[in-house]
């Protein structure tokens, strides 16, 4: 119950309130935490490209830019990071375009995320940027520095495996989880199928009530899902613009080690073609910022101020 404070949250609205909605009251439940601990809800209009994001304006601050992955959005997966670094760091937390309240009227593409990070990064004039990406993000995240490492002071990327994400690995998983396609997987229409991704992404699930993971459809799972069907039959396409990565910038890879989407074995590829420094967190998954948050928050924080 430890691990997703949304549960603990859900079950005690459940005798105020009843059981509808819960999801969407304990979405904003969390936007006013943000607000309260100091950050402004913003946006970024730019090129068909609608970018949300939380700041908490820190402008004298070092940067610390954190990309969530494929499901939930920002504030969601980085809620627990945003009250640790807030007071060292300008934390910047966007949502990627079709999650959260970011969209586009551009492909639904790698590419263009790659984009919208860098009008992001561009358009707040930010120097020296500390980027962290996990999963899906960090994909976006190895992309951008390939191209604008000047602009970054280090890189971290969690459980995320750029090229060494092979058409045999992909398959093994499907296997495994009983599913035709990637798509199946990540794209869930029922609780059941909530429940089935869930049990793959955290390393010990919490009991979550029917209901719950149905209401997550829409909100933190399967939204704009036309869109997010063609992200993920994009992400395949890529793989050789990650096949000779030259990233000179301190970097860190973090990984869960019993992540059962991309195994730590990805990271360790990972980090010999990055030269950077790669560190398994035990007890742990697919989720590791909200997993272990204390061994996630410590790693991350030893390796920026160095």
């Amino acid at each position: 119950m430890k691990r997703f404070s949304v549960i603990s949250f859900v079950f005690l609205m459940i005798g105020t309130m009843g059981c509808k909605n819960l999801v969407e009251k304990y979405d904003h439940h969390l936007h006013k935490k943000y607000l309260r601990k100091g950050f402004t809800a913003k946006s970024l209009d730019i090129d068909g490209n609608h970018i949300f994001y939380y700041d908490n304006e820190q402008v004298d601050k070092p940067v610390l830019l954190l990309v969530h992955g494929f499901g939930g959005d920002g504030k969601l997966t980085w809620k627990n990071q945003m009250i640790s670094f807030r007071e060292d760091y300008r934390v910047i937390i966007p949502d990627l375009l079709w999650f959260g309240k970011s969209y586009s009227t551009q492909p639904a593409t790698l590419n263009t995320h790659i984009n919208a990070l860098s009008q992001l990064i561009n358009q707040l004039n930010l120097k020296n940027v500390n980027l962290v990406g996990i999963s899906y993000g960090g994909f976006i995240s190895l992309g951008y520095a390939k191209e604008h490492y000047k602009k970054l002071k280090s890189l971290t990327i969690v459980d995320s495996p750029g090229a060494n994400m092979s058409d045999k690995e992909m398959e093994a998983f499907c296997k495994r989880v009983g599913v035709a396609t990637i798509e199946d997987a990540f794209l869930p229409e029922n609780k059941e199928e909530v429940e089935r991704l869930i049990s793959v992404a955290v390393y010990k699930p919490p009991f979550i009530p029917g209901f719950i993971k149905k209401q997550c459809i829409g909100i933190y799972l399967s939204k704009n899902p036309k869109e997010q069907l063609n992200l993920l039959r994009d992400l395949p396409k890529n793989r050789k613009d990650y096949r000779a990565l030259d990233i000179p910038v301190p970097t860190l890879i973090l990984w869960g080690k019993e992540d059962q989407i991309f195994f730590p074995s990805d990271g360790q590829e990972l980090q010999q073609q990055l030269n950077g420094k790669f560190v398994i967190i035990p007890k742990s998954g697919h989720s590791l910022p909200v997993e272990q948050k204390k061994a996630f928050n410590k790693e991350l924080r030893n390796f920026l101020e160095q």
